[in-house]
């Protein structure tokens, strides 16, 4: 893929938000990390640049965050 740097942080699942997104832009400085609460709508394009975190209603990462 055309995507540069770390792609995924599966051991970020059970973490708070805010410190996961700490983690991936510190491990990936290219991309940019939004906190997103499961069931809600994005967008379905593929951006290189960015990283969803899915976060349950407590701040809880829910799933793995990936480059996206």
């Amino acid at each position: 893929s055309q995507c540069q740097g770390k792609r995924s942080w599966p051991q970020l699942v059970g973490s708070t938000g805010a410190a996961a997104k700490a983690v991936i832009e510190r491990e990936n400085p290219r991309v940019r990390a939004v906190i997103v609460r499961v069931g809600s709508p994005v967008t379905a394009d593929f951006r290189c640049d960015r990283v969803r975190v899915w976060v349950t209603e407590r701040g809880i990462v829910a799933r793995p965050p990936a480059i996206g």
